[in-house]
């Protein structure tokens, strides 16, 4: 499954940008939105930027994504099959 995360573009190149995801930096395709700025925010997704974001949006999006990563952390505790 690919989730869609919420990034900051912090450099652009010819060959596309490179973003902070959750403190990361990684390497995003510019393909579907060419004209991508720094300091922009951006949705990612399977190493491509496929739409910009105001930032308030992202920080609502990374948050809810971290509440769902929390939850799911914490329904797994004591579950054996989470190991694998």
């Amino acid at each position: 499954m690919c989730i869609a995360m919420p990034a900051q573009v912090l450099a652009v190149d010819g060959t596309g940008a490179t973003v902070d995801w959750a403190g990361r930096r990684m390497r995003a395709a510019t393909l579907i939105v060419p004209d991508v700025e720094v300091g922009e925010w951006v949705l990612v997704a399977a190493g491509a930027i496929i739409q910009r974001l105001a930032p308030a949006e992202a920080i609502q999006i990374r948050a809810a994504l971290l509440a769902t990563r929390l939850a799911n952390a914490g329904d797994q505790e004591g579950d054996p099959s989470a190991d694998s």
